[in-house]
């Protein structure tokens, strides 16, 4: 009788010995469940801030470019302008020219105009090739810009997609200890 009353209590011992590592075992793993939803908030806010701030970084460097093709085509055409009126007052003094040989000297008169004509062609010629060569300047401009911005949007984009899948990766691999430590706490309350 004493031997039975001695194994009761050992069962009841044994059955709070199991009691208490049970609780410790389902507080320890509600603490991990913890710990990683702590951690995985913390890398999404991360990754946020690093979006936002890479986003906050391209639009800068699009505003400045905007602004330098802005100041380059300012100044583009303020030279057009300062060309044209020196063409221009050139033009005048080359036909003040053309009249003061043309009354000076009769003989010389055609072969003058023709040497203006020749001149006025030139100087068209060289305003036609400015004007392609600031207009092909500009599209060029215009295209590195599409093509750093679109290049901005794939290098975020790509950075999405790994950040997506590390996440993703590290959810799985805490889903999996999760239920590791589940099967544990469960086989050794079985046990």
């Amino acid at each position: 009788m004493e031997q039975i009353g001695k194994l009761q209590e050992d069962l009841a011992e044994e059955r709070m010995a199991k009691e208490v590592l049970n609780e410790r075992k389902t507080k320890e793993l509600q603490l991990m469940r913890n710990n990683v939803a702590m951690e995985l908030n913390l890398e999404r806010q991360a990754r946020k801030d690093a979006e936002g701030k890479m986003d906050k970084e391209v639009e800068d460097k699009l505003f400045g470019l905007r602004v330098d093709v802005a100041r380059g085509k300012k100044e583009r055409e303020e030279n057009e302008e300062k060309y044209t009126r020196e063409l221009s007052e050139q033009i005048a003094q080359m036909q003040e020219d053309l009249d003061a040989e043309q009354r000076a000297r009769e003989e010389n008169g055609e072969k003058l105009v023709r040497r203006i004509t020749e001149q006025i062609a030139k100087f068209r010629e060289m305003v036609g090739v400015e004007r392609k060569l600031r207009e092909d300047a500009q599209n060029t401009i215009y295209q590195l810009l599409d093509d750093l911005h679109s290049k901005a949007l794939v290098e975020i984009e790509e950075e999405r997609r790994k950040r997506k899948e590390a996440e993703n990766s590290l959810v799985r691999i805490l889903e999996d200890t999760c239920a590791r430590v589940e099967e544990i706490a469960q086989s050794e309350s079985h046990a």
